[in-house]
């Protein structure tokens, strides 16, 4: 696909009947109509996807890391034959339109046009990273996402978004702070449909390219901010307990006063990505999860334990 520049409209107002989308116009004059059923059919939804996230073929479809939250194993599918992504971690879901308007934040109109036209935004030289990345930090590519989070949170931002567009309403929130007690940001965990868990960062943050700033669900810079910088500026004496989960954290400072309680965003396998550094110079002690896969115990020692 050849690239063109398109210009950017904040107008989303969008009615869609069988696949013709009417666009009210913001003056409220008029309607367009864009057979969008039509235009859908004529695009590779996977070379349209392929431009910002590195794709594996499987089978008919393709899988990559989710570009709308972080993970460390592919949960993101994109299907050609039925003309749609779909990630089974946030539950993202939608055609190429959809697409680009969420991942590269283009209105309906830009979107469309972009397709239409067979003209892309294009990602800038050498920005072919995985897009599974949505926050930048220092060193990172540019074009991995463009939106960079603002941090600690602007007091022009308003409040954050109560529900998210898929997962609906939240089972608990939490907010980090920093360590004056300003907002960083949230981490948002909801219930699945099978039972589990999902659990979702938010930020507010910038488009580099338009400069609009809105909370968006994507994750904290890296290095990532540690949940409790609050508590630890509060106790510069008191010893460190780290445990996993933010949940486990606010459980631990309830029952043990005497602890700096603190946790970190990601779970278990996302260590690396934390900023340890407030932790410099303090007594820590890291109490970590038991819940995940152990080795059994032997006879012997379930014969010990029941003595």
């Amino acid at each position: 696909m050849t690239l063109k520049p398109v210009s950017r409209s904040l107008n989303r107002h969008n009615i869609k009947v069988d696949g013709v989308t009417e666009r009210k116009k913001s003056s409220g004059q008029g309607a367009g109509k864009v057979d969008t059923s039509a235009l859908l059919s004529r695009i590779d939804i996977a070379e349209v996807i392929g431009r910002y996230v590195p794709l594996t073929k499987a089978g008919a479809a393709y899988v990559a890391c989710c570009p709308f939250h972080t993970e460390d194993t592919p949960s993101f599918k994109v299907t050609p034959g039925k003309g749609f992504y779909h990630c089974f971690g946030c539950g993202a879901h939608g055609d190429a339109i959809a697409f680009l308007m969420e991942h590269q934040g283009l209105s309906f109109h830009d979107a469309v046009a972009a397709l239409g036209g067979d003209a892309l935004p294009a990602p800038q030289a050498g920005q072919e990273q995985p897009a599974r990345k949505p926050a930048r930090g220092a060193g990172d590519d540019e074009a991995s996402c463009p939106w960079t989070p603002i941090l600690p949170v602007p007091d022009h931002a308003g409040e954050p978004p109560k529900a998210h567009f898929k997962r609906g309403l939240p089972e608990r929130t939490w907010c980090y702070r920093d360590a004056t007690g300003k907002p960083l940001g949230y981490v948002y965990r909801f219930k699945t449909s099978t039972g589990g868990k999902a659990i979702l960062p938010l930020v507010f943050a910038r488009n580099d390219k338009t400069g609009a700033e809105d909370w968006h669900w994507m994750a904290f810079p890296e290095p990532r901010p540690l949940y409790g910088l609050d508590r630890l500026a509060a106790k510069p004496d008191a010893t460190v307990l780290l445990v996993e989960g933010e949940g486990c954290a606010d459980a631990g400072a309830d029952a043990l006063p005497e602890f700096a309680v603190m946790s970190w965003p990601g779970g278990g396998k996302a260590v690396k990505k934390a900023d340890w550094r407030p932790l410099a110079g303090r007594k820590v002690i890291a109490w970590p999860d038991a819940d995940a896969k152990r080795v059994p115990l032997t006879k012997a020692e379930k014969d010990a334990l029941a003595e």
